[in-house]
């Protein structure tokens, strides 16, 4: 499963879904796209102005030029442009809660702190304009992430129970040992354990989180154009 995980605060470094990120390439450059379905997804369809926009909001959140994104990178944006609509599905069609406009707004200026320019007006307009994105897009886009890694987290984190001898183990078997090649003192137990577990709990969400998409793909009517 390829989600796209922007980092926001606490949601910072997730793998799942949503989600390191890459993109499409000058194509989106382009003026006076002509838009156009891409894809569907259980007869709902992904237009090319969309698949265009998560290019550029992505393009900003890695700071990375449009031109020199590859035809490849394109691809895997539209895998995980559908991978993130089966997820919105399922969302839609349970009691979730999405988030509100306020928070939307804190998350956007939360992103903003990420990057020096960005925390000026100036500097955020200017870097909105570069990518041809609008305030009201990447609130659009942080939305999206929000509540698609809301809904995950409600969906399988009860489902997830780590004890003490998986992170007895973990520390034996991968911490010690990394940490003695980098010649750093062995931490005792009780001072990372807490770590420990997070790190082995977002594993075993990530691999939940991804197994249940793939059978979302089996069972979905999906089709490229």
């Amino acid at each position: 499963m390829r989600i796209v995980r922007i980092q926001f605060g606490q949601y910072a470094g997730q793998a799942l879904l949503v989600v390191g990120l890459v993109l499409a390439g000058a194509w989106a450059e382009c003026a006076g796209v002509i838009d156009g379905i891409v894809a569907s997804v259980n007869q709902h369809a992904i237009l090319a102005s969309e698949w265009d926009e998560a290019v550029r909001f992505e393009c900003l959140m890695n700071g990375r030029p449009l031109k020199e994104v590859t035809a490849e990178d394109r691809n895997q944006v539209l895998e995980r442009l559908i991978d993130q609509e089966l997820i919105a599905q399922q969302m839609r069609a349970s009691d979730f809660v999405p988030a509100t406009p306020q928070e939307v707004a804190g998350r956007v200026r939360e992103l903003r702190e990420t990057v020096p320019a960005w925390k000026t007006d100036e500097g955020w307009q200017a870097a909105l304009a570069s990518y041809g994105l609008t305030q009201e897009d990447v609130e659009e886009r942080a939305a999206l992430q929000m509540n698609l890694l809301r809904y995950l987290d409600l969906r399988f984190r009860p489902q997830v129970h780590i004890d003490s001898a998986a992170i007895e183990n973990y520390y034996r078997e991968e911490l010690l040992p990394k940490m003695r090649r980098g010649g750093a003192p062995d931490p005792p137990l009780a001072s990372v354990s807490s770590k420990v577990e997070q790190l082995l709990m977002e594993e075993r969400l990530n691999q939940l989180q991804s197994q249940w998409v793939r059978a979302l793909r089996l069972q979905a009517d999906v089709r490229l154009r």
